[in-house]
C-alpha cells in the first residue's frame, strides 16, 4: 500500500518536544517500512511555526510569514530525519518530483511546506493525488471530525465516516492564513475531493498511526464521492 502521513507539527513537535517523542514516531514509521508500505511523511510546523508567525506578522505581511512557517515544517522534517537514518535520505524534498524520486528508491519520503498559502494537509493531499497513493493519513491533535469545533465545544460530535464532498462542506468556512491549525482545511478538502483520495483523520499517537496500516483506528474514515 502506498501511504501519505500528514504529521502534525504539534503532535511529532511539541512546545515540550523532546528526543524520544520523535524516536517513538520514528519507529512506528520503521514498522510500517518493514511491512512493505511505501511512505510519504509531511510535516507540519506546529508550534515553533506559529510562534515565530506571530512576531513577524508584526512587520510583514502573510506571504512572507507563509515563507516562515514553510522553513519550521522543514526543521522538523529534518529532525524525523535524523531520526530514521537508512530508511530515509537526509534532504527535505522542496517538490513532487523530489519526493518520487525518494520513494522509487524505497526510501521514506519525509518533507514539510512547498508553496506559500498551502497548509501541510493540502501539501499532503496534492502529494498523493500526485503519486496515486491508496490512503492520506491525517495525524493531528483531534481523534476525527467533528460537527463542531471539539475544542470549543462539549457538545460536539465526531462524526465516524463521511464523503469527500461532505468534508469540503464542513470546512468551507475554515481559515487559511499562515499558520492556521484547522483539522483539514478548506483546500486540502477540496484537493481530497477532486482526486477522489481516501482519507482518514485520526488523533496521531504512534499506535493510532500503527492502527490505520491495521485498519483498527478510532478517527474518521472519509470516502470519495460516488459521481456518475
Amino acid at each position: 500500500m502506498k501511504v501519505v502521513f500528514a504529521l502534525g507539527g504539534s503532535v511529532i513537535m511539541p512546545r515540550e518536544g523532546d528526543a524520544e517523542n520523535i524516536r517513538r514516531y520514528a519507529q512506528v514509521f520503521k514498522s510500517i517500512k518493514e511491512r512493505g508500505h511505501d511512505i510519504c511523511i509531511v510535516v507540519g510546523g506546529g508550534y515553533i511555526a506559529r510562534r515565530y508567525i506571530s512576531i513577524a506578522r508584526a512587520f510583514t505581511n502573510e506571504a512572507f510569514c507563509d515563507e516562515i512557517g514553510i522553513m519550521a515544517t522543514r526543521m522538523n522534517s529534518m529532525v524525523l530525519i535524523a531520526a530514521l537514518g537508512d530508511y530515509t535520505v537526509k534532504k527535505v524534498p522542496e517538490d513532487f518530483k523530489e519526493a518520487e524520486m525518494i520513494l522509487n528508491l524505497k526510501k521514506i519520503v519525509v518533507m514539510g511546506g512547498t508553496h506559500p498559502a498551502h497548509t501541510t494537509d493540502a501539501v499532503a493531499a496534492s502529494l498523493a493525488e500526485y503519486i496515486d497513493a491508496d490512503l492520506l493519513v491525517i495525524a493531528t491533535n483531534v481523534d476525527g471530525v467533528y460537527d463542531r469545533d471539539p475544542r470549543k465545544y462539549r457538545d460536539a460530535k465526531k462524526i465516524k465516516i463521511l464523503t469527500t464532498k461532505e468534508l469540503v462542506d464542513i470546512t468551507k468556512s475554515s481559515t487559511i492564513e499562515a499558520g492556521s491549525s484547522s483539522i483539514v482545511d478548506p483546500l486540502a478538502s477540496k484537493i481530497i475531493d477532486r482526486a477522489g483520495l481516501k482519507t482518514v483523520v485520526i488523533k496521531g499517537t504512534p499506535e493510532e498511526i500503527m492502527n490505520v496500516i491495521e485498519d483498527k483506528h478510532r478517527g474518521t474514515l472519509i470516502v470519495p464521492e460516488k459521481r456518475d
